[in-house]
């Protein structure tokens, strides 16, 4: 069932919960140079990033390691891409390694979840002085890509879904001192959604006139010079956007969710939202970056899940890895399989990684692991991605990287994979803009790093 939406909801939800976004873009755009010559790549037209927040155990999962204490149930299985694969915490995604790249050679800046989510969001160090002008990376995809929107889109370029509450494990980074329109469509389909864009058929034409009356009356809309003020024409944006969203007869299609899709995603607010970010892609309606979001991975204690809980059927029951990997198994290789029988995946890059790894060796007296920025793993996918292999490799404890496969020779950093995101999308990563608070430009990719000249880039091996 859709929710009810009056016109007075409308106005009261959308604030919060829609961008200005899909549409019209509202400030003069700001000043914009490359710093250098390079050539994007351009092998995708969206991107989906899957945000496992918190960091997963890189010797678990993507890198896995046989310790004497490795719980049997792990399953540990030879693959055929000469790997061995935990087919006890994901066993559907076992069938998908073909079309993937496993990356074992990246490394990460911080050790704080905060400080690591700001970096895996923004492609930058948190700087308290800039922080706040900083947009994310869908918030710069969404600037690049408004003056590319086709009239038919009724989606906006940046989709942000179940973002953890609370600033334990970082926030949800936005468009900083972009315009609004490049801000974020955030949803949460956690605990029945929240969705007020909605509309059901029965209302949908009374709506139509309320607002088309409210347009009639309502001159300062329709005001177009450059003293009107800044926060009334992003308002002004973003009602035209919501009201596209509305006013689609496609959109429900978007968000109304058949149950043998939500089973075979896992039937989780996480499943929920890769079903919806498959649903965005293959309606190719002006969505560019989807950022997915997956808690509960900090397993400082229990990481094999409370003693003595249900290991039998589900096992997410049992709590720890159990439980974040039940969720993540099914919603990843559904989205992959379904992608891929849409005939989508070789245009839509699929990134999955988390902020950091976790300590190796034995476990601490809780059970757990603590923070590990010497080593973590990520899984890419589709969007030119030539699938079927392993990049990097680490010692026989997940601890230290002692290949690193790969034209830098070094660790790849989060500024990397920043870089070969907007490659995959066409955008140059050098570029840089003007016009921020501070008065200093804004680069997308910094070549520098807190320790000195990276000369960040994109991960080309991904793709040859």
């Amino acid at each position: 069932m859709f929710p009810t939406l009056t016109r007075r909801k409308f106005f009261q939800y959308g604030a919060v919960s829609v961008t200005g976004g899909a549409l019209t873009p509202l400030a003069q755009p700001v000043r914009a140079a490359a710093t250098s010559k390079v050539t994007p790549r351009g092998s995708a037209d969206c991107v989906i990033f899957l945000n496992l927040v918190g960091g997963p155990s890189q010797m678990d999962t993507f890198d896995y390691k046989q310790y004497r204490f490795t719980p049997e149930d792990l399953d540990p299985r030879p693959h055929k891409l000469g790997i061995t694969w935990p087919h006890g915490l994901l066993p559907r995604t076992a069938d998908i390694l073909e079309d993937a790249v496993l990356t074992r050679s990246m490394g990460a800046w911080e050790t704080l979840h905060n400080l690591g989510q700001f970096y895996l969001q923004v492609g930058h160090a948190f700087n308290a002085a800039r922080a706040k002008e900083m947009p994310c990376i869908g918030s710069v995809i969404a600037y690049e890509m408004l003056g590319k929107a086709r009239a038919a889109d009724y989606l906006p370029p940046f989709v942000s879904m179940n973002f953890p509450a609370g600033a334990v494990n970082g926030t949800l980074i936005r468009e900083g001192y972009l315009d609004s329109a490049a801000a974020p469509l955030t949803l949460d389909v956690r605990n029945g959604g929240n969705m007020p864009f909605l509309l059901k058929d029965e209302y949908r034409e009374r709506f139509h006139q309320r607002l088309d009356f409210l347009h009639s009356f309502d001159t300062s809309r329709q005001q177009q010079s450059s003293g009107v003020n800044k926060l009334l024409r992003e308002w002004d944006s973003f009602s035209k956007s919501a009201e596209k969203m509305i006013r689609s007869p496609q959109v429900s299609g978007i968000f109304q969710l058949q149950e043998d899709d939500r089973k075979r995603y896992g039937a989780t607010p996480f499943g929920d939202a890769c079903l919806i970010a498959r649903n965005m892609v293959k309606a190719d309606a002006g969505t560019r970056y989807i950022l997915v979001n997956q808690g509960g991975w900090d397993h400082h204690g229990d990481i094999y899940g409370k003693t003595g809980n249900s290991t039998m059927e589900d096992r997410r029951a049992r709590g720890g890895l159990y439980a974040n990997c039940g969720e993540l198994d099914p919603a990843l290789a559904s989205l992959v399989q379904d992608l891929k029988a849409a005939r989508k995946l070789d245009r839509t890059l699929v990134c999955v990684m988390g902020e950091f790894g976790r300590t190796p060796g034995p476990l601490t007296d809780i059970q757990g692991r603590d923070h590990w920025p010497q080593v973590r793993c990520a899984m890419f996918l589709g969007g030119g991605v030539k699938g079927g292999r392993v990049i990097g490799a680490t010692d026989d404890q997940g601890a230290k990287i002692t290949k690193f496969d790969w034209h830098k020779n070094r660790p790849i950093y989060p500024e990397d994979v920043t870089a070969t995101i907007y490659s995959a999308l066409g955008i140059d990563w050098t570029k840089k803009l003007g016009g921020a608070p501070s008065g200093r430009e804004f680069i997308y990719v910094e070549p520098m790093s807190s320790v000195g000249f990276i000369g960040s880039t994109e991960i080309k091996e991904l793709f040859v």
